[in-house]
């Protein structure tokens, strides 16, 4: 009984004294940067359980053993581990983690820390593209991310771009990538109500790991933003204001003077051509035109300004931090009439309060664009007039009247001044996120994030009864017609999940549940009406007082929702195991009944090699190195029509039936259609030498897609041509590279450089049964099994016979002949260029920095439709190009332009180019006043920067611009800025 008693005696002072060896230690977390404190960072008792969070302000408070070594960690900052011994206070100074490259991952439903990210990503900071003069974001990520081709396709401000990732995965179906703002869904083209000065950070998400959480939204990559939130201190008050010019770029197409082209005229009428301007005319008359040299492009074109105001707010307390910001950007285009205004404002709350988090957020945004046609081969577009007005006729005559001209042609400058085209955009986002961490269960977080995407549209086409366009064969009463068009595009994104976080010694598991729903619904409706006869050009100024100016109205609405539930688990070991798995099950209310759900996921693994023991010995030379491995499969709905699957019916233009108006089928029911369905496999190394100096990353992947939304012909008795199907298979497989480089760092000045390079290959594995051998042809494109899609379709083209002046091509047997046959056309391509990548180089010293962005794409080929309108021979009562001052005239006359009087073909290689270029896409001179000198008064960070757009531009495309997203340059090319602004940055 009594070594029973000692035995008890002995375990209790043995716990006594443990108990007695804890201690209280309390501490705070901050930046080494700034001092600011860190909320949320770890701290741990190394090789135990135990451990809490640091507060808003960056406090910690926490029981040790007396023996204990903490440990102190935070998302992008170094790992410190700290021996408590006989401290009881603790203040630690976090620095940033410059071992692995922007270490932060944020894919929109958590942030990940990118040492344990196993996907593939790229990112793009804040600073690259703050205050850079254009109006839609987009266009700013141009040459800044492997992998992503972001092609302007316009120089109108506000026009979106066209943005692919890992290139085109859809033929009939969307390719654009999802865009989402602090976790809610944005439409595609409404970059131009939204400030990119609000933006923290851009990641964009590219292989299934990085995708398969977002299941058939992330079909064809994500682009995620989030926006500056408050920091914890005193207010801070931020102001910038740009002013710039932009001027149009040199047209690489050269066309001819007045007295060539009155020549070239007069001698086509000496050859008997018929449809010359000038026929008839005396010689008196023709020597008054001579005394005219008009460019067209300075009658059209001018040197516009850029202004832009930005205003911001932020700072907080312990439990409540904010962000507020307005912003103002005044934009003219370099064609006259056109230009934007944009209006945003911007307010971001977090509160945090005992486990309890609120984070909210909003913008509202106003813009207002003139514009003008664009793209088209219309004769009443203005643009066209660059290339087709004559050179020996004016805009107005001596009396000040819009001059007529000789060839019939309405006169651009006319066009422009008698047309309104007028687009108005409300723009609001807003995201309110609840989250709450259970104190009873450590580590397990409720969380709800709920946000709307709302869009009110406004457009305007006025076109008065003196210019073409209002006078037209087409319109009623020839006298003029106003159309307006009022469009509402509410999107709904509610996400609820509830996760658990365990770190168990060495193994750290995270596992989270997901439901989600996205519901869009699009409304809209206008008029046309006719009759604008007096001197109001709006509604009060239409006629409508005869039977023929009745207006014509329509309307519409549609609306599409999905619905999901998914599952995300990740899993480390020793920090250096890492383990990322996702399961998703999308409904979509696009597809028939039996096919509404799908299943999809993926599953991503990374090693850290460089922290095994065996690789210590390599440390002094090789500072990291991960390798990453993932697969998955995602879907795509989009593109496609909320009503994919359904009969639809219309009572448009089929007349009546039995007095009344009639219904015919518009759209047979397809009830089998189903998801195109995505899966991706993806090898990645990321790798550091000598200390990071040298840094990077190198993915290899191949995408498959699988059920392709396609065309299937059908009877005619159908009544219908082709229906869209599941059938057939695209390839898109590549690589791409990121190199970071720090070439030079010494006294104060330092050179680093970064590089991205991307190579894609894409290419049709099957069709649809039906299929033709060689292929779906349309026009001048093709679409066949084994080459890339959308493959020009052309005659090869072998010159002029210069015996004859006629056109030569090269049959399928390669034999030259004059006789032009369609079934000798041959495929080449591909049309999206395979090569694409950016160079910047960025050197500092003593506050001054300057930097300059190359970006550069190769190996596609364009369609120069552009061209044929100026080198046709039938087409030249019109101005034309100066390649046919060498046309075929004389037997033994060796030129590639053919005599005018033969029969002349275009659909052939003559009229097909490279689309490589190089463009000095941003240069920026930059001055940051030090603080010594601002030490006397309130100003906390002054810069001054010069930044100058699209400068140089290397290329042998005819054109302005051989940067376009279609297969061809069809027309009325409105080619990207040339843009030099000054720029003043004030904090206080």
């Amino acid at each position: 009984m009594k070594k029973t008693f000692y035995f008890l005696l002995l375990i209790l002072l043995s716990t006594s004294l443990t108990f007695a060896q804890d201690k209280s230690v309390s501490g705070r977390v901050t930046s080494s940067d700034d001092g600011t404190p860190i909320p949320g960072a770890s701290v741990t008792v190394k090789g135990k359980t135990t451990g809490t969070t640091t507060n808003n302000d960056g406090k910690f408070q926490l029981s040790v053993p007396a023996n204990a070594v903490l440990v102190i960690s935070f998302v992008g900052m170094i790992k410190q581990e700290i021996a408590v011994g006989n401290q009881s206070t603790i203040d630690v100074r976090l620095a940033a983690d410059t071992k692995n490259l922007q270490e932060v991952v944020v894919t929109g439903y958590n942030t990940v820390n990118k040492r344990e990210f196993g996907g593939s990503a790229s990112f793009v900071k804040a600073e690259q593209i703050a205050n850079v003069p254009l109006a839609s974001f987009d266009q700013i990520l141009q040459g800044q991310a492997a992998g992503v081709s972001i092609i302007a396709n316009s120089g109108q401000p506000g026009a979106a771009a066209t943005v692919r990732i890992r290139g085109i995965g859809s033929i009939n179906g969307s390719n654009n990538p999802l865009y989402i703002v602090d976790g809610i869904q944005i439409s595609a083209e409404s970059f131009a109500t939204i400030n990119p000065g609000d933006f923290e950070s851009i990641t964009i998400l590219k292989d299934a790991d990085a995708t398969a959480i977002y299941g058939s939204r992330g079909a064809n990559g994500v682009i995620v933003i989030s926006t500056k939130r408050g920091k914890a201190g005193k207010l801070q008050i931020n102001y910038d204001a740009l002013y710039g010019q932009s001027a149009l770029p040199k047209s690489r197409l050269e066309l001819m003077n007045t007295n060539e082209k009155i020549d070239f005229e007069l001698y086509r009428i000496d050859i008997g051509s018929a449809g010359s301007a000038l026929e008839g005319l005396s010689d008196a008359e023709i020597s008054e035109y001579r005394k005219v040299n008009t460019d067209w492009t300075k009658e059209l074109f001018r040197t516009a300004t850029t202004k832009q105001h930005q205003l911001s707010f932020s700072g907080g307390s312990n439990n409540v931090l904010y962000y507020a910001s307005g912003s103002l950007l005044d934009q003219e285009g370099t064609v006259k009439s056109t230009g934007l205004k944009r209006y945003t404002g911007r307010v971001n709350i977090d509160a945090n309060n005992n486990g309890f988090r609120v984070v909210a957020g909003g913008q509202i945004g106003w813009s207002t664009q003139d514009f003008t046609t664009e793209g088209n081969a219309g004769i009443n577009s203005p643009l066209n007039a660059i290339r087709w007005g004559n050179p020996y006729q004016k805009p107005y005559t001596a009396d000040g009247k819009y001059e007529e001209f000789l060839s019939g042609q309405p006169n651009p400058v006319q066009e422009l001044n008698e047309s309104i085209r007028e687009f108005n955009e409300l723009k609001g986002i807003g995201n309110i996120m609840l989250e709450y961490q259970l104190p009873s269960v450590k580590g397990l977080t409720v969380r709800t994030n709920w946000g709307i995407d709302y869009e009110n549209t406004e457009e305007t086409l006025g076109f008065t009864r003196f210019g073409r366009a209002g006078t037209g064969s087409a319109i009623k009463g020839r006298a003029g017609r106003l159309a307006r068009n009022f469009g509402r595009d509410t999107r709904i994104t509610g996400t609820t999940s509830v996760s658990y976080n365990k770190l168990i010694g060495e193994h750290d598991l995270t596992a989270a549940v997901y439901q989600e729903v996205v519901r869009n619904r699009i409304a809209g409706f206008g008029f046309t009406g006719y009759g604008l006869t007096g001197v109001l050009q709006n509604e009060a100024g239409i006629t409508g007082n005869s039977a023929t100016y009745i207006p014509d109205t329509r309307g519409g609405a549609s609306a599409n929702a999905i619905i999901s539930y998914f599952t995300n688990l990740k899993y480390g070991f020793r920090n250096r195991y890492y383990l990322n798995a996702t399961i998703r099950r999308d409904g979509s209310s696009r597809f028939g009944s039996d096919y509404k759900f799908a299943n999809f996921g993926s599953v991503g693994a990374s090693w850290v090699v460089s922290d095994e023991a065996f690789m210590q010995n390599s440390s002094s030379w090789l500072s990291n190195l991960k390798l990453k491995l993932s697969y998955g499969k995602v879907g795509n709905q989009e593109g496609i029509g909320s009503f994919a699957s359904r009969a639809l019916y219309s009572i448009t233009g089929r007349g009546t039936y039995d007095g009344g108006q009639a219904a015919f089928n518009s759209q047979l029911e397809n009830p089998d259609l189903r998801w195109e369905e995505k899966s991706t496999l993806n090898f990645g190394i990321d790798f550091g030498l000598l200390k990071s100096r040298i840094s990077g990353t190198v993915d290899v992947y191949n995408a498959k897609t699988t059920n392709l939304f396609l065309n299937d012909q059908l009877s005619r008795t159908t009544g219908f041509s082709s229906i869209n199907r599941n059938l057939g298979t695209l390839q898109n497989r590549g690589i791409e590279v990121l190199l970071n480089t720090t070439n030079i760092s010494s006294g104060g000045f330092k050179w680093n450089t970064t590089i991205n390079y991307a190579f894609n290959q894409n290419k049709i594995t099957s069709l649809t049964p039906t299929t033709p051998e060689r292929g779906v042809i349309d026009g001048i494109l093709i679409n066949k099994v084994g080459h890339a899609v959308n493959s020009l379709w052309l005659v090869e083209y072998a010159g002029v016979n210069p015996q004859t002046g006629a056109q030569q091509f090269r049959n399928l047997s390669g034999e030259v002949t004059s006789d032009y046959s369609p079934n000798d056309a041959q495929l080449y391509g591909p049309t999206l260029a395979p090569h694409t990548g950016g160079i910047t180089n960025t050197l500092s010293f003593k506050g001054i920095e300057v930097s300059a962005l190359f970006s550069f794409a190769a190996g596609n080929f364009i369609y120069n439709n552009d061209r044929t309108n100026v080198e046709v021979p039938d087409y030249y009562a019109d101005q034309v190009s100066r390649a046919l001052l060498t046309e075929w005239r004389k037997p033994g006359d060796i030129t590639q332009i053919p005599n005018p009087l033969l029969p002349h073909r275009t659909n052939n290689t003559h009229f097909m180019e490279k689309g490589d270029f190089v463009r000095l896409r941003n240069i920026t001179v930059g001055y940051n006043f030090p603080k010594t000198l601002l030490q006397k008064t309130k100003i906390t960070t002054a810069r001054i920067y010069f930044q100058g757009q699209n400068l140089w531009t290397g290329t042998n495309f005819q054109g302005f611009d051989p940067e376009i997203a279609e297969t061809s340059l069809t027309g009325a090319q409105y080619p990207a800025m040339r843009q030099a602004t000054l720029g003043l940055q004030i904090g206080f």
